[in-house]
């Protein structure tokens, strides 16, 4: 029997608050599948007898099949229905941690952390259901609360696994992934809304629609290369946490997943993120996040204690959360009855990002060592910063010539 979706809701009409909380929570869970590597690598590339540059690999994997599971799996979103749509996906994304956890060497592991980043991505399904089902005035607000889930799950997660890799075994993490999907595909059976999809069209012409919203949307590109490279630098940094601490402070899995309830600064500051892209706009909330980027990587480099590292992990997390909810309410209001289409297109970019990032940051660790790894992260968020200064004066420059025109035509 399919959940009706009250209007009454005095929060948010249409939407309940516990279903917003429930599917936020959903992307927090689906998500941190693709992060639980992270605080592990120095235990993995030990395992497999790996160098550091090797052992990047995998993280680079998860982030890519994540950004190739949107290209090829969110577009459904616009012709499926989505709450079937995303059960399923889940059931598949168990079975490959289950696999995964057995893998007899680093190449097959590689090949699991991509397969599970692909079937990872059913968190970027719920976001634009979610905004849809919003009000037009609180849609900031819900892409907020949705990526509090999100990025709640990307932290917490690298804690888990940073806790359960050190008393047992980064393979046991897989299983206990697996065994929270298949938890979490239970809960969701008949919680979710059910919603008919509003596009009709076959796979094939779907795929080949991207091009063309990518062609009618030249707004899209701008917020796509910022959030590809502020989310780049976020993963080099991730990519790099745990080989620092061994190298730095002789510091295990347990102590690098830690940084992941420092980074909960990050989550918690989602909601107001979303609120002062509502109030002052996105383009001022992503220059504010980009500037606190900036600085969280001069803090990591010139001071480099665990304070250093505790005050800089909460100003990049502030920073590459603002950017994304920011930009990513931005990019779903485009064009309403394509929503998963530009969310693919959006995140692709992001992931890609992330997946650049992640391996520029092991080699950057491997030639320069963390001097370097903050060099890298400082020149992607200064690049990101560069173009959206660019754009934004462009479109100044577009909007005081456009009343001139039309006075001449008249």
């Amino acid at each position: 029997m399919d959940t009706k979706i009250p209007s009454s809701d005095p929060v948010r009409p249409g939407l309940p608050r516990r279903t917003l909380w429930l599917m936020a929570a959903t992307c927090g869970v689906c998500v941190a599948n693709i992060c639980y590597n992270q605080p592990l690598l120095g235990n993995i590339a030990t395992d497999f007898h790996a160098t550091a540059a090797q052992a990047g690999w995998v993280a680079m994997a998860s982030q890519a099949g994540y950004g190739l599971g949107l290209l090829l799996l969110l577009p459904l979103g616009d012709i499926l229905e989505r709450t079937r749509l995303v059960q399923a996906i889940i059931l598949l994304c168990t079975a490959f941690l289950a696999l995964t956890s057995f893998a007899p060497g680093l190449d097959l592991f590689i090949v699991g952390n991509l397969l599970i980043g692909m079937t990872a991505m059913a968190s970027q399904i719920l976001i634009p259901f979610a905004v849809e089902l919003s009000p037009v005035d609180q849609r900031g607000q819900t892409v907020g609360v949705m990526m509090t889930g999100l990025l709640s799950g990307i932290l917490l997660a690298r804690t888990l696994a940073g806790f359960v890799g050190a008393h047992l075994g980064w393979r046991a993490m897989y299983l206990l992934g697996a065994l929270m999907m298949l938890a979490l595909a239970g809960l969701l059976q008949g919680r979710l809304p059910k919603h008919p999809p509003r596009v009709r069209l076959s796979y094939g012409r779907l795929m080949g629609s991207l091009w063309q919203v990518l062609r009618a949307q030249p707004r899209l590109w701008r917020p796509s290369i910022v959030t590809a490279l502020s989310f780049g630098s976020f993963s080099v940094f991730w990519t790099c946490l745990a080989f620092y601490m061994e190298a730095r402070f002789h510091r295990g899995a347990a102590a690098t997943g830690l940084f992941g309830l420092v980074g909960l600064a990050g989550a918690l500051a989602a909601p107001q993120a979303g609120r002062l892209a509502d109030r002052r706009g996105p383009a001022f909330a992503v220059v504010i996040a980009l500037a606190a980027s900036l600085a969280a990587f001069v803090v990591m480099n010139v001071w480099s204690t665990i304070p250093g590292l505790v005050i800089g992990v909460v100003l990049m997390d502030v920073g590459v959360q603002t950017v994304q909810v920011s930009e990513q309410g931005t990019v779903l209001a485009l064009m309403p009855e394509a929503r998963s289409r530009l969310n693919t297109l959006y995140m692709v970019a992001r992931f890609a990002g992330g997946a650049v990032g992640a391996l520029a940051g092991a080699y950057a660790w491997s030639y320069g060592r963390w001097p370097a790894v903050c060099v890298v992260a400082f020149a992607m968020n200064a690049l990101a910063l560069g173009v959206h200064w660019f754009a934004l004066r462009r479109r100044a420059r577009t909007a005081d010539l456009e009343p001139q025109g039309s006075t001449q035509a008249a």
